[in-house]
């Protein structure tokens, strides 16, 4: 009986909707794709650049709402968005309903840096017993350093080196693009920059499940912009647009 006054009152288009189980992307609607509002890195100019490139290409405009990763990934999965900007695989693997762009819109590494004359770690176990400073909010680091047990979230990048400054703490990581510019030598004096990144790792666009038609033409196109070198050049360009300031 339902079903029949629905077939009655309700339009194909409403009925479709329904059909899904939530709200669907209106024709011509531009794509909603969620990004990190936490992000105080390059990583997130540079994965913009990339994705509206690549979609423009295939025709699909695309709109970036800026995010925790806590509330977004929920609003992607239920349809609200379509899809994530930066997320590490095991998030796919966790989450049937997303699907992975298997091709890497970049590599987020974890930087650290230490006052002056002190010594540095070389891996994140060897600074197990440090007080390591990190921003607030970024996912990846929080699951790195779980199991450390002097940990300090800090508001943003300024207040984590003023307090590697004081003695606050000993170590402050930051999550950076791989291949970014170093913060400005002048927010960093008397601090040195490790000589090597602690962990690094890819990080993928994600789509809702109702666009595995995108999915195979995605990332075609993605894999010829990193073969042509579209998006080595596209990162450089957001990088230098975009002054490395804690």
């Amino acid at each position: 009986m339902l079903l029949s006054w629905r077939r009655r009152h309700l339009t194909p288009a409403l009925l479709t909707w329904l059909a899904a189980g939530g709200p669907c992307r209106a024709q011509g609607a531009p794509l909603r794709f969620a990004t990190d509002a936490n992000d105080q890195s390059g990583l997130s100019p540079s994965v913009r650049a990339l994705l509206t490139r690549a979609l423009a290409s295939l025709g699909l405009e695309v709109r970036f709402e800026p995010l925790p990763l806590r509330r977004s990934l929920p609003m992607t999965e239920q349809g609200l968005l379509d899809g994530e900007t930066m997320r590490i695989r095991a998030v796919a693997e966790e989450h049937p309903g997303l699907l992975l762009v298997p091709v890497p819109l970049a590599r987020m590494e974890v930087s650290g840096y230490v006052r002056r004359g002190e010594p540095a770690p070389t891996d994140l176990s060897s600074a197990a017993g440090w007080r390591i400073g990190y921003p607030r909010g970024v996912i990846a680091l929080e699951k790195l350093l779980a199991d450390m047990p002097r940990r300090v979230e800090v508001t943003n990048r300024q207040d984590l080196l003023r307090l590697l400054r004081l003695g606050t703490i000993d170590l402050a990581l930051f999550a950076s693009a791989a291949g970014e510019p170093d913060i400005d030598a002048d927010q960093t004096e008397g601090l040195v920059r490790l000589p090597a990144a602690l962990h690094s790792t890819p990080l993928y666009a994600l789509l809702n499940a109702r666009h595995a038609a995108l999915l195979p033409q995605l990332t075609k196109v993605l894999q010829q912009m990193e073969s042509s070198g579209e998006s080595a050049r596209l990162r450089s360009a957001a990088w230098a647009a975009r002054a490395v300031k804690p």
